[in-house]
């Protein structure tokens, strides 16, 4: 459902403005703990929580910030409360289930949902607002311009600040072209991963193209924004993170090696590029020229981990739960800090004169354990008439022996080895079982941007449809048991379908067979071969849109056969569909009659024409037809023309010897000569 502007207007802005007196919540980041329903802001130069409001939301909801507000957004609500009196406000229902894609900048903040192509601007004034069809993620300048690419049709679009409707679409892809928007120095740029350029988005188009010097890689991740003049990039399939130069005299692209994993990223504040790393659970950022910063593990918790940047361009991972952030510092380093409500004041500590509160269940002093002597009495005074360590006081008897607690479940880890491949509008996904530390996994939950699916805990494999051929999709698989949800692990594919049936032309010159057609539709694919077939023909494999058979046989029907051989983006080969075309050479042919009655100036008594009928040779082309007896080897020659099939009628002959027998013999351009039935003269 599509939120009205006006709703959004009063249900999420409403009428709270700052209080006189009350303090105002720096730039920072916030973080949603949904275990204690509450947003936490984080100072992220000090690494602390400094304040804290109680907010109503969902599991895996994410915090965005405006000016004077902040916002619990999660797939089922999205909540306002002020930064000043850290109060809650109503809550709305988000125009889709998706999870979008939040942006911090002036005039917003805003929500983007990708797939459904719609755009929630939560500052005020409140709006909804299409994008015009699906798009991919979007990038925001200092002056509050958001732009976004239409992934259905290639253009680049842009949202100016205070506006209720994407103010233009002044930029078009080149024609099959694909690739992710970024910034560098605040302006937009394109990545284009078809031919592995970048180019600056200009007022009315593209800028001149950039060459990246990267091996050809169509699902090349974009930071939404440069590090230090850089373009990271993140190929997962090689497990390569790049960082680019897109300057016209482009220095060589440094090239960072990752370790094997599934990675989510990359994402770049200040000096500092980040991934993660969800296979091992470790959180790695490296500086701008492509050194090791950091590696720190992301702490275990049910739900999906969040790697964002910060409205004061830091890089941050919320835990799946918000309990905990890992703050990564200008200078790469990693803290972890817990997400508890922040201290009011020093831990109450005992007088100085009064002795520490006994700790329960404390053994013994190590020297007292198990050499049979008894253990002093922390109660006993000096009035005591009997001195605890002399022999003559009985120890206390021995507690009964009890068994060790068992340790509680807890939520299963993340499951193992998740692949996933494209298929035509859908993806095979598959697994390897999560932990279930002490409590069967009952299901496993897949999630993707537009939808989610649960199946069986026995399960290891699932198909997702419904999916668009040619956008890049990923794929988070959670498992769950009676303890909670456990930590996901992703995986990418990108549906395509088989290419279409070419339109197949074929044309005969003898026994020639010329066949020709024109480029279908691909599927989202890139284009192998051709595959060229004809019946008892061997198989041909051209990278044009024509071949050809000769010499051919005489009087048989050929039926031929194309089809295009794709790769899909995920690198499987497809055959497409076939198209088919049949043609026959017919047997050569030539047949002779006396015909009717004539006379020329060299033919009286007995004169008649000789019908000459022909087929089966090279169409339109000119054959001669020379006639014979059995006195004379050449009586006459004469040329004629074929038409389009081969074939000829010839009557122009003619001959006066009765009880001769005669013949024709019909040569054709190439050589190749065939000779008639032989007929007595009457």
């Amino acid at each position: 459902m599509v939120i009205a502007a006006a709703a959004l207007v009063a249900a999420i802005t409403g009428a709270a403005k700052p209080m006189p007196g009350m303090r105002v919540v720096p730039g920072g980041h916030w973080v949603y703990n949904s275990v204690l329903q509450a947003a936490f802001h984080l100072d992220g130069g000090t690494s602390s929580i400094d304040a804290q409001a109680p907010v109503p939301g969902d599991q895996d909801s994410q915090v965005v910030q405006g000016d004077t507000s902040g916002y619990v957004v999660g797939d089922q609500r999205i909540t306002r409360f002020g930064k000043s009196d850290l109060s809650a406000g109503p809550s709305v229902r988000p125009p889709s289930g998706e999870i979008p894609v939040g942006v911090e900048t002036a005039g917003g903040p805003y929500l983007v949902y990708r797939q459904a192509g719609q755009i929630v601007r939560l500052g005020d004034p409140s709006a909804t607002m299409s994008a015009g069809g699906p798009v991919g993620d979007p990038v925001a300048t200092a002056d509050g311009t958001l732009w976004l690419l239409r992934t259905g049709s290639g253009l680049v679009c842009r949202l100016d600040r205070g506006a209720d409707r994407v103010s233009s679409c002044p930029v078009v892809l080149p024609p099959g072209h694909t690739g992710e928007l970024t910034l560098v120095g605040d302006r937009p740029h394109f990545v284009d991963t078809t031919d592995g350029t970048v180019r600056s988005v200009e007022g009315g188009g593209l800028g001149d193209a950039v060459p990246m010097g990267l091996p050809a890689a169509k699902d090349l991740r974009t930071a939404a924004n440069d590090v230090s003049g850089r373009v990271p990039l993140l190929d997962p399939q090689a497990n390569r993170l790049y960082l680019v130069d897109p300057s016209p005299k482009a220095a060589k692209p440094v090239t960072v090696p990752l370790p094997a994993g599934q990675y989510d990223g990359p994402v770049a504040g200040g000096s500092v590029v980040a991934l993660v790393d969800r296979t091992s659970g470790t959180l790695l950022t490296f500086d701008s020229t492509g050194k090791q910063s950091d590696a720190k593990p992301i702490p275990p918790g049910s739900g999906t981990s969040r790697l964002t940047r910060g409205e004061d361009s830091r890089v941050y991972v919320d835990g799946g739960q918000g309990t905990h952030v890992l703050v990564v510092g200008k200078d790469g380093k990693v803290t972890d800090v817990p997400v508890v409500p922040p201290p009011n004041g020093k831990p109450d500590q005992p007088a100085p004169d009064q002795p520490a509160p006994p700790q329960p269940n404390v053994l013994p002093p190590a020297e007292q354990r198990g050499t049979g002597q008894p253990v002093p009495d922390p109660g006993a005074g000096n009035d005591n008439k009997h001195d605890p360590r002399t022999p003559s006081q009985k120890p206390p008897p021995k507690p009964p022996p009890s068994s060790p607690p068992a340790v509680p479940a807890s939520p299963p880890g993340a499951p193992s080895n998740v692949s996933a491949t494209g298929d035509s509008g859908s993806a095979t996904l598959s697994w390897g079982a999560a932990a279930s530390n002490r409590a069967t996994v009952t299901s496993y939950r897949i999630s993707w941007a537009g939808g989610s699916k649960t199946v069986g805990g026995g399960t290891r494999r699932a198909s997702i449809s419904g999916l668009t051929n040619g956008t890049r999709y990923t794929f988070t698989v959670v498992a769950v048991n009676k303890a909670g949800t456990g930590p996901g692990a992703s995986a990418s594919a990108t549906p395509a379908a088989a290419a279409s049936a070419p339109a197949l032309t074929a044309s005969r010159d003898g026994n020639d067979v010329s066949l020709s057609w024109s480029q279908p539709d691909l599927g989202g694919g890139s284009l192998v071969h051709y595959q060229v077939s004809g019946t008892g023909l061997s198989t041909q494999d051209v990278s044009g849109t024509g071949a050809s058979y000769r010499g051919l046989s005489a009087g048989k029907t050929y039926t031929f056969t194309v089809r295009a051989v794709t790769k899909t983006p995920d690198g499987k080969t497809v055959n497409g569909a076939a198209g088919s075309k049949s043609i026959t050479i017919p047997a050569q042919s030539v047949e002779i009659s006396q015909g009717s009655s004539t006379e020329t100036d060299s033919c009286h008594e007995n004169c008649a024409r000789v019908n000459v009928t022909v087929s089966g040779f090279p169409p339109n082309s000119t054959v001669s037809i020379r006639l014979s007896s059995d006195t004379t080897g050449n009586v006459r020659t004469e040329n004629t023309k074929t038409d389009a099939n081969g074939s000829v009628t010839y009557t122009d002959l003619d001959y006066d010897q009765p009880g001769q027998e005669i013949w024709v013999t019909v040569t054709a351009s190439d050589g190749t000569s065939k000779q008639s039935n032989h007929i007595v003269w009457e």
